[in-house]
């Protein structure tokens, strides 16, 4: 029966980091079936799922890695994977952005709107240069929910930061901010 683990390692950055990871635990038998990895402000950061075919049990896992790094370099953390019961969000996924001034704050506002909502943070990234900030997320907005009603109480919750703020449906942010991408949306349309 296979075995499956979720892992997270951090560790300050450096060039061969995911190698050595993915070498460690394909070497231990590891399919690896899903992966998220960045770096933010010289700290890298990867979580990834991994299949056994084998028994291999997570301490062994957390060693292989470990011994692939310096002594205290690396934070690993190997966790069994447990399939959710219930996603967290179900309904359509939207892309937000907010740009403007960067100050204390901003996130416990957003976070706790889109909580408070039942708007699942998919992905979330956000970049400062000098004093601006650019805030880019995916998000799951249930369908019972008002879009344009969301998207005002949004702009209100976010207005004492002054920030410019969208939540556009996915495939209209791709249309309006890739090249090609419409002729990628028709055609998906004309397929289905």
């Amino acid at each position: 029966m296979e075995q499956r683990y979720v892992i997270s390692v951090l560790i300050a950055d450096r060039v061969g980091i995911l190698s050595a990871i993915t070498a460690a635990v394909t070497d231990l038998g590891a399919n690896i079936v899903g992966i998220s990895q960045t770096v933010e402000q010289g700290y890298f950061t990867v979580i990834m799922i991994v299949a056994f075919a084998q028994p291999v049990g997570p301490e062994a896992i957390r060693h292989a890695i470990l011994n692939r790094f310096d002594q205290d370099e690396a934070s690993v953390l190997v966790r069994p994977f447990q399939a959710q019961r219930q996603a967290p969000g179900t309904g359509d996924r939207y892309v937000l952005t907010m740009a403007g001034r960067d100050r204390p704050g901003i996130l416990k506002a957003l976070t706790g709107y889109l909580a408070g909502k039942k708007i699942n943070i998919e992905d979330l990234f956000f970049r400062i240069v000098g004093d601006k900030v650019t805030h880019v997320g995916e998000v799951t907005v249930p369908a019972q929910l008002d879009l344009k009603q969301t998207q005002d109480e949004l702009r209100a919750v976010m207005a004492p930061f002054a920030l410019v703020v969208n939540l556009q449906h996915e495939n209209l942010f791709r249309a309006t901010n890739e090249v090609g991408a419409i002729r990628h949306l028709l055609r998906q349309t004309n397929h289905a």
